[in-house]
């Protein structure tokens, strides 16, 4: 029985056939780019192997072809080719069967070559899997021949063998898992040794839902899909993008899979090739860029912004020891509470790009959720864990960018750094009258412009833009010059960042539906400032979507919560309740229903409110009116002022 050259067209690896005289007689094209010579070149001009390539060590066996009987091991040599493009490679020699006359297949194993070879022919792989059909139709014919050829079974047997080695050298040598199942989702024989690897099973025999590990859930609508698949109901490409294209390793390796159609001689499916790539690699690459980004992008904050970065960090300490007091309590800790020191020490890592804080915070959330949902000993110590491990982040952080944030003192108290000759000035103008001295140091040393303690939000917002697919705006600022005495509010500015995350998250649209609305592509989120009858006022407003109360009625009702014939503003104000969300999956960003309680509650714990009014497709607008508080001396209560 003979073979025809062209079951090695579909290979990534170069192959060569060779007479007895070392000519090429066949060349694959990945074998044509290694030599760098075109295929019809070389097979046209019968040109002598020895002529293309140059190697470091003799090629055993290749001046002496007729003697080679057998599969000779691998030989590995450094090459160089015509063009004097050089390489590494593994060499086997062996003999083919091609029509009367003799002769040898050449086998090639590139390194160098394997990323662009499968990268190129892994887009042709769904349009040459007739060679597996093939095999599949020579073993049924082999089948047939049996009943009364008992010496052609024979013979076809040990031949059928050897392709069968030869090929699964081939597929083993691939670095991918390589599969394939039909349409009752029965994998066949054909595979790779990768799939050992990737997809940790041998998958001939199995059903495909098996090897891919589906959940029972899962496995209903896999089967629907498959059906759909193979009824070709609709594009191959458009289904197969529905398709799991994540393998769950127990290793913890990122495993891809991409699915190919196996086709007959009429076009028909009748299988899927299933190619799982290992790409643990490429996606650590991608964490350490992001993280080398965020880190970047820390540092940037940390210098642009170090009076409110000061500021965060004196918060923190006192979010950190309510946390550390809370552990302490146990069973009895308070649940909402937690979650809102959580949130808030999330919100403000984040907007300062202090990735690992933010990344602890989000588990540590879990974690409560987690306790909530089955309080025992285990998920206790598992919170505690979690939150131990924000304070030793914390510490670190503070120990590692000392040489920035500059001394540890500045922690208990808020710095002012103005130049000498400012103080000169005001010596100069203002020391004669004590009165109009002191209302004039209040503001222009002690004071400061609110807008300083509102501008680190820009960061935040443009991140969490970008992850969520929107695009806004630089944020506007109404009113940013007015001067306050920050210190009572700085636990209120901290809260802020939920308000900002809302306005992302469940507020502007992406730019496509903004665009389809009428809207500008690009969504605003404004602040507004106001000192107005011994008040203090913040409106945070956004032109998006807006609240929709009739969505909240629902989700109340779904709660068990009676709003009976509540208004829809008085509806709306219900997003102020402790763990409200209508998200129905939790994220980074949203959906446990934190956050803008602890905006009310702070709001509260000053002596005001906050309320929120919403159109919806309009937008909506957040307004915290608190009491004016003026500076008083260290030691007195803050009060009112006058």
């Amino acid at each position: 029985m003979t073979y025809d050259p062209k079951i090695f067209d579909t290979l990534l690896e170069p192959v060569f056939i060779l007479n007895e005289s070392g000519q090429i007689l066949y060349a694959n094209e990945p074998a044509a780019l290694l030599a760098d010579i075109s295929v019809r070149k070389m097979t046209r001009s019968l040109a002598p192997f020895t002529s293309v390539f140059l190697f470091a060590e003799p090629l055993n066996s290749i001046s002496s072809l007729a003697t080679v009987t057998d599969p000779t091991p691998y030989q590995e040599l450094s090459f160089t080719n015509t063009v004097g493009m050089t390489g590494k490679v593994q060499i086997t020699i062996q003999p083919f069967l091609r029509g009367e006359q003799p002769s040898w297949l050449v086998f090639f194993r590139d390194v160098t070559l394997e990323e662009t070879l499968q990268k190129k022919y892994r887009a042709e792989l769904g349009q040459k899997e007739d060679v597996i059909k093939d095999l599949q139709i020579a073993q049924e014919k082999l089948q047939d021949y049996s009943k009364n050829l008992e010496v052609m079974v024979d013979e076809r047997t040990a031949q059928l063998r050897q392709l069968n080695q030869m090929l699964s050298a081939l597929l083993d040598s691939l670095g991918q898992g390589f599969f394939v199942f039909n349409e009752q989702g029965k994998c066949l024989e054909v595979f790779s040794k990768a799939c050992e690897r990737t997809v940790e099973c041998r998958p001939p025999g199995k059903d495909i839902w098996t090897v891919l590990k589906l959940k029972e859930r899962e496995i209903i609508g896999f089967k629907k899909w498959m059906t759909t698949l193979f009824m070709e109901m609709l594009p191959f490409a458009d289904l197969a993008a529905l398709a799991p294209i994540k393998f769950p390793n127990s290793q913890g390796r990122h495993i891809n899979l991409e699915y190919h159609p196996l086709r007959s001689g009429s076009g028909k499916i009748e299988g899927v090739v299933v190619v799982a790539t290992d790409v643990s690699d490429l996606v650590a690459a991608k964490l350490q860029a992001e993280s080398e980004k965020a880190h970047a992008g820390m540092i940037v904050s940390l210098v642009q912004n170090r009076q409110q970065v000061l500021s965060f960090l004196r918060e923190s300490e006192v979010l950190l020891g309510d946390l550390h007091r809370q552990m302490e309590m146990r069973n009895d800790l308070d649940h909402e509470k937690v979650f809102r020191i959580l949130h808030t020490l999330k919100g403000g890592a984040a907007s300062f790009s202090i990735k690992n804080l933010t990344d602890q915070c989000h588990e540590s959330e879990s974690s409560l959720q987690a306790w909530k949902q089955s309080p025992s000993l285990e998920a206790l110590a598992g919170l505690v864990n979690t939150c131990t491990k924000i304070d030793v982040l914390y510490r670190n952080f503070l120990e590692e960018n000392s040489s920035i944030l500059t001394h540890k003192d500045r922690l208990i108290e808020r710095w002012i750094e103005l130049p000498l000759s400012k103080f000169t000035k005001f010596e100069q103008q203002h020391l004669q009258d004590s009165t109009l001295a002191k209302k004039v140091f209040r503001s222009e040393f002690i004071f400061e412009p609110i807008q300083l303690h509102f501008e680190q939000y820009q960061n935040i917002l443009e991140s969490l833009a970008e992850r969520h697919g929107k695009q806004v705006k630089p944020i506007q600022f109404d009113g940013g010059d007015l001067r306050i005495f920050p210190d009572p509010y700085l636990s209120l500015f901290s809260t802020f960042v939920h308000a900002f995350r809302n306005s992302i998250d469940h507020g502007i649209e992406d730019s496509e539906l903004r665009v389809a609305m009428g809207k500008d592509s690009l969504g605003l989120i404004a602040i507004k400032f106001a000192h107005q009858d011994d008040l203090l006022r913040i409106e945070i407003s956004d032109d998006g979507a807006g609240v929709d109360p009739k969505r909240i009625r629902e989700r109340l009702q779904q709660k068990g919560v009676a709003v009976g014939e509540e208004p829809d503003h008085r509806i709306i104000q219900h997003i102020f309740d402790s763990e409200f969300s209508t998200r129905d999956s939790i994220s980074e960003t949203s959906g446990r229903g934190v956050g803008m309680d602890a905006i009310q509650i702070v709001a509260q714990e000053l002596g005001g409110q906050a309320e929120v009014f919403s159109q919806v497709g309009r937008g909506t607008v957040l307004r915290v009116e608190v009491p004016w508080l003026d500076y008083v001396e260290k030691g007195e209560r803050i009060k009112a002022a006058g």
